[in-house]
């Protein structure tokens, strides 16, 4: 008959693989193979966890993010962006393209939105959303018109869109010359919502052009074009916001805008790696740039001053969160314990990105998770205990190897705590 065994507490679930060995602890605690549907406290209490209540109905909603406020999108034929704020899910505008996860970063009052199929900027003072970016202008075409003060030599001309305050980037450069004579330039298709950049004669930078009756007579402003070669941003399967600057990842590339204009990316602005990029991560002195295979450290802040070296493998795309990671040792210091860490899904489970740039397996030691192709992730505190949760999807990454977990799995569904 079985025997009965008496334990003061449980540690924790671990279904590794072990040797044969006392069950119970030198202070009496127990560790099960599985823990499902329940918290293990500090000091061995377990308890069960509580359910969840619906607070919107909303179809097949996706991409769930807060900051501010709490946007997510919701099948409403098409998809559309939509606002939460209690039982309330306030359509906000259409979502176009293919299915894609959407990626967020909110920096002064706007949250600027996007996958590899769309992009997008929530004003969140006006309750509204515009592109993110301007769209490029058209060459100039141009022709030379004898009422002017230009003297002879060759010009450079560009337009450059406008939105108010906003100002997009420099769009092809068309050129004249002439040998003798002043003379002035006509601008056959200048938009209504474009700018007119000119060079001095046979000069090199470009400077706001004073357009009068769509032609150029006189000389231009002192105002040089800061935009010269900025484009809109690439579609980033993943982007977050550090050092003054957005970067995301776009195919083997991970783009960055100009220094405080989250608007304004150029395309020789990126920096190239051998795989495909799906995550990147910040903390204080460095990026981490994950593929599905594998992990580096781009150490600095600057560009042009990182230096590369590859920390680990790979992550499951969609996992990262921000949370309160605390530990001994080098990895984790008391110090920079004290600052939000990014966390994900690895191949063995969670991995955090410390702030000096190593990486530190929480549950490889304890808990088989086995990786699938992509997932998503939160850290929160509920009833006063930090928790990251983890939702994995799709197929898995390696065959199953673990029965007893892929049946739990498949019979509880794809819900991972750490």
């Amino acid at each position: 008959m079985p025997a009965t065994i008496k334990a003061l507490g449980i540690k924790g679930m671990n279904n590794l693989p072990q040797t044969p060995g006392k069950l119970l602890d030198d202070n009496r605690f127990i560790t099960p193979r599985i823990v499902l549907n329940a918290d293990a406290l500090d000091g061995g209490v377990v308890r069960k966890r509580k359910g969840f209540a619906r607070l919107a109905y909303l179809a097949n909603c996706h991409s769930l993010w807060a900051g501010s406020v709490m946007l997510c999108v919701a099948d409403r034929y098409p998809a559309t962006l939509c606002r939460v704020e209690g039982s309330q899910a306030t359509p906000i505008c259409e979502v176009p393209g293919p299915w894609a996860k959407l990626n967020y970063a909110e920096i002064d009052n706007l949250v600027y939105i996007g996958s590899h199929f769309w992009k997008g900027v929530y004003d969140l003072n006006k309750d509204a959303v515009r592109p993110w970016g301007l769209p490029l202008p058209p060459m100039p075409e141009i022709s030379l018109v004898p009422e002017g003060d230009l003297p002879p030599g060759t010009y450079s001309l560009c337009y450059t869109t406008f939105e108010g305050n906003r100002l997009g980037g420099s769009g092809s450069l068309a050129r004249v010359a002439w040998e003798a004579g002043t003379m002035g330039i006509e601008l056959k298709n200048l938009p209504d919502n474009a700018l007119c950049w000119i060079t001095h004669a046979n000069g090199g930078d470009l400077f706001l052009a004073q357009v009068s009756g769509n032609r150029i007579t006189g000389p231009p402003t002192i105002k040089k074009l800061s935009t010269l070669g900025v484009c809109p941003p690439p579609g980033m399967v993943h982007f977050i916001h550090a050092f003054g600057r957005i970067w995301g990842a776009c195919g083997k590339k991970v783009y960055y805008s100009d220094p405080f204009q989250y608007e304004w990316f150029r395309a020789s602005n990126f920096l190239p790696f051998l795989e495909e990029i799906v995550m990147v991560a910040a903390v204080t002195d460095g990026l981490f740039v994950n593929s599905s295979k594998s992990t580096w450290f781009m150490e600095g802040t600057e560009p042009a001053k990182m230096r590369l070296r590859r920390v680990g493998d790979g992550a499951v795309p969609g996992t990262l969160t921000l949370a309160q990671v605390e530990g001994g040792g080098y990895e984790i210091s008391r110090k920079l314990s004290q600052m939000p860490s990014p966390v994900w899904m690895g191949h063995n489970g969670f991995v955090v990105g410390t702030n000096n740039g190593h990486l530190v397996r929480l549950s490889e030691s304890r808990v088989k998770l086995l990786p699938r192709e992509k997932g998503a992730a939160t850290a929160w505190v509920r009833e006063g205990i930090p928790q990251i949760i983890v939702s994995l999807s799709g197929a898995p990454a390696i065959a199953e190897s673990d029965q007893e977990m892929g049946e739990i799995r498949r019979n509880s569904g794809r819900l991972f705590k750490s």
